[in-house]
């Protein structure tokens, strides 16, 4: 018999945090039958074979090389059995009832096509997860680094003033917690691997739901413990801002004007020149201590 939820974690180098997470989410008690599907982008620290002895139950797909988020999430939802699917981070901790919360709401609310929870950190505090839709000002102030400076410029985009302690629709949500039905994905498709190899998948699947009439919503109710981009650090500042700022391109010109994308491809080598200084701080700082 098929499982009622399909959790989808696509992992890269965070073994150790991939096995407390699996471990957590074996312990749950749940009224819906769930698999865990985890694809394994390449990693070189032992997660294939730590999940192979450790957890014999997961779906393991193991790729040779990083392949991308939506690339590796696109692979485990062909694999999916479930009626409903959760794209769930590796550096994540699920909150007790969030499975069954996902399944009951998404199943009772035809209407509702995403469904995303709140997030907190260890310490308890809430971890934004919330955001407007992009607009060109706030996406150039975040490649080019200027909240840094003038954190007021990315107010509207970074919802800074939503309530998360109220359950209500959105415009997105981030992925680590990403909920959507079966019949949601074959009506307006899966994740664009073609454009987004990380960053953006999520912003340009919450669009296209709701473009197809369905609605986001933002679900108070249950919470689950985020330690937010643990696989990131790993990467160095120039490989970021190169694969940020061409998904931020490619969903420009998928969802904006022309010469706003164009706007944002002629900007990219700065950014990643940025990216570049950033990194040889880091290397100097390092060796300094």
């Amino acid at each position: 018999m098929n499982p009622d939820v399909s959790i989808i974690i696509v992992s890269w180098n965070v073994r150790e945090l991939l096995k407390a997470n699996l471990a957590l989410l074996f312990e749950h008690k749940t009224r819906h039958a769930f698999e865990v599907i985890v694809v394994d982008n390449g990693s070189n620290d032992g997660t294939a074979r730590m999940i192979r002895e450790t957890f014999p139950a997961v779906h393991l797909i193991q790729n040779d090389a990083n392949r991308g988020f939506a690339f590796a999430c696109n692979q485990a939802l062909r694999a999916a059995r479930g009626a409903v699917f959760i794209l769930f981070n590796p550096d994540m901790l699920m909150g007790e009832g969030a499975i069954d919360h996902a399944f009951d709401t998404l199943l009772a609310h035809k209407d509702t096509g995403v469904l995303g929870v709140k997030l907190v950190g260890s310490d308890g505090s809430i971890v934004p997860s919330v955001r407007r839709d992009p607009s060109l000002p706030d996406q150039l102030a975040i490649l080019l680094k200027l909240p840094h400076l003038f954190a007021r410029l990315t107010d509207r985009y970074l919802a800074r003033d939503f309530d998360y302690s109220r359950s209500q629709n959105v415009e997105q949500i981030r992925g680590s917690f990403f909920a959507f039905r079966r019949d949601v994905m074959e009506r307006v498709g899966a994740l664009d691997a073609d454009n987004f190899f990380v960053w953006y998948e999520e912003v340009d699947y919450c669009r296209r739901v709701r473009k197809a009439g369905y609605r986001v919503w933002y679900s108070a109710q249950v919470a689950c413990t985020d330690l937010v981009g643990q696989g990131f650090k790993q990467q160095s500042v120039r490989v970021k801002q190169a694969r940020f700022s061409r998904s931020m391109a490619h969903y420009f010109r998928k969802w904006h004007k022309p010469w706003q994308a164009w706007i944002i491809y002629a900007l990219r080598p700065v950014a990643i020149a940025m990216g570049a200084v950033a990194d040889l701080f880091r290397l100097r700082s390092s060796h300094g201590k």
